[in-house]
């Protein structure tokens, strides 16, 4: 496996310093839309590795699956944001056992990065519904890096999933090396903190909201004379 220049190295460790400071300056997002943040760290994964396509799955509400968030991918032209209209990713199964049969799954749970040369030689995991996407699509998902993202307490906030790393210099698919592993795996820990950080601020600017809605409330009932002006 062709190891990376240590320019390209030094290029990567530059792209992970902007986007530490960017996120420093609240730069990542904007306010309680999450967005922006989300998409520069799925784009800048994706960069990062040469991957062709990248993912982000964000657990439901009910903690029961992965849903697809971003998805992009230079092959098939996909350049869209959330809502890719692909069915979740069970993180349980019938038995309410860890579903550890799916990669993103298996990530999830287990807290674990993956890191697949070629799915389809693969028996580890069972990949038939990302070989049913490249039939559906005429593509040819080879090498794949998913990556789970914690927050400071372990718990998931979401799994990063790489497809198709391309030689540089060949543009031939190729698998994800263990440089490109440890830089996806500190980007995601850097990216996990950044978005504890946004929701964070999210519930901190309802509570406070919601505190001075009661106040104005309290005030309102008890002064006959400030009535509904506060």
């Amino acid at each position: 496996m062709p190891q990376l220049h240590p320019e390209k190295i030094a290029h990567r460790l530059e792209q992970l310093t902007e986007l530490s400071v960017a996120l420093g300056h609240g730069q990542g997002g904007q306010g309680r839309d999450l967005g922006p943040l989300l998409q520069r760290i799925v784009l800048l994964a994706k960069s990062m590795s040469g991957a062709d396509g990248a993912t982000l799955y964000r657990p439901a509400a009910d903690g029961r699956q992965l849903d697809f968030h971003i998805s992009v991918n230079d092959s098939l032209g996909i350049v869209q944001g959330a809502d890719v209209g692909l069915p979740g990713v069970p993180l349980f199964d019938a038995a309410g056992q860890a579903n550890l049969a799916s990669v993103a799954a298996y990530a999830a749970n287990l807290r674990r990065c993956v890191n697949v040369a070629d799915v389809y030689r693969d028996e580890a995991f069972n990949f038939s519904g990302m070989r049913d996407f490249d039939r559906h699509h005429g593509y040819h998902t080879q090498s794949i890096l998913t990556v789970p993202m914690g927050d400071h307490e372990g718990d998931l906030i979401g799994v990063l999933q790489l497809v198709n790393a391309k030689d540089g210099e060949t543009g031939q698919v190729r698998a994800f090396s263990s440089t490109d592993q440890r830089f996806i795996e500190a980007l995601a820990a850097q990216a996990g903190v950044a978005l504890t950080n946004q929701l964070l601020i999210s519930q901190l600017e309802e509570l406070l909201e919601s505190l001075v809605t009661l106040i104005n409330i309290g005030i309102d009932e008890k002064s006959p004379y400030t009535g509904r002006h506060c």
